[in-house]
């Protein structure tokens, strides 16, 4: 049987799709640059547990790119929050460490109301009213110079992540409280910061060191609604713990670690 001859449109179709698969793959980056001093600074390992959370340096693209969300929705903006959402594992993210910062372990206690929500037993519960205390402790640090932040978001989505970042007052834990130093900038993709996923790309270390590797989360994929509309703002399977590069090193103190970029 002759072998059929493509249709004009079939050649016109395969010519397209490649373009059309790269397109939704790498779309073009807008990169914008903000910088943060921080009043008080608290950002834990996503492996650790809250009540004994390890400080870290920096804080994860995750952090980032939810904090973006998370702003234009309390500025009213929900349309514009819901389209960032979707293009999350699009956007790339680095983080220049602060020139250091000294780590110290606060004790806190955290408060519940007693309801009877969680009782196993029935009957009235005699401590409604009162208090159920959790202790634990967590590591805060003490911040010297500004810690800067490079998003690379869609074009169409530049200008509501600019209005995010220039209104964001916290990165990291809620009480962890910054100021923006300067106006919200666009810029080019940062070279110059090693901040840098191990999975599987060589790295060059030469003008970097010392260097430390970090846990940090990122998304994988598109974040899918957990219940209607609503997500589930705190990572899960659309997130991965990835190993990250970062400048500097710590070192160990009898009242807490320290840790410098240079």
């Amino acid at each position: 049987m002759p072998r059929r001859k493509p249709k004009p449109t079939d050649k016109a179709a395969a010519k397209c799709a490649p373009s059309v698969n790269a397109a939704q793959a790498a779309p073009t980056l807008v990169w914008l640059k903000a910088g943060y001093h921080f009043h008080s600074f608290a950002y834990r390992d996503p492996r650790s547990a809250f009540s004994s959370a390890t400080g870290l340096p920096v804080i994860s693209p995750t952090t980032v790119l939810l904090g973006i969300a998370s702003t234009l929705f309390s500025l009213g903006r929900d349309s514009e929050a819901k389209a960032f959402i979707g293009e999350t594992h699009r956007c790339k993210v680095a983080v220049d460490a602060p020139d250091g910062v000294i780590f110290f372990r606060a004790f806190h206690q955290l408060r519940r109301y007693e309801t009877d929500k969680y009782r196993k037993t029935k009957g009235p519960n005699p401590r409604i009213g009162l208090t159920d205390i959790n202790q634990g402790t967590r590591e805060y640090g003490l911040v010297a110079g500004e810690m800067t932040v490079y998003v690379g978001v869609p074009s169409d989505l530049s200008e509501c992540a600019a209005v995010a970042l220039r209104n964001r007052d916290h990165l990291g834990t809620h009480d962890s409280l910054c100021s923006l130093m300067d106006d919200v900038m666009p810029c080019v993709p940062p070279t110059d910061v090693v901040y840098r996923a191990l999975d599987g790309e060589e790295v060059d270390l030469a003008s970097a060191s010392p260097v430390t590797v970090v846990t940090l989360s990122r998304f994988k994929r598109a974040i899918t609604p957990t219940v209607g509309e609503h997500w589930w703002m705190a990572g899960g399977d659309d997130t991965e713990l990835v190993p990250y590069l970062i400048k500097g090193s710590f070192r160990g103190t009898t009242r807490g670690k320290i840790y410098t970029k240079s």
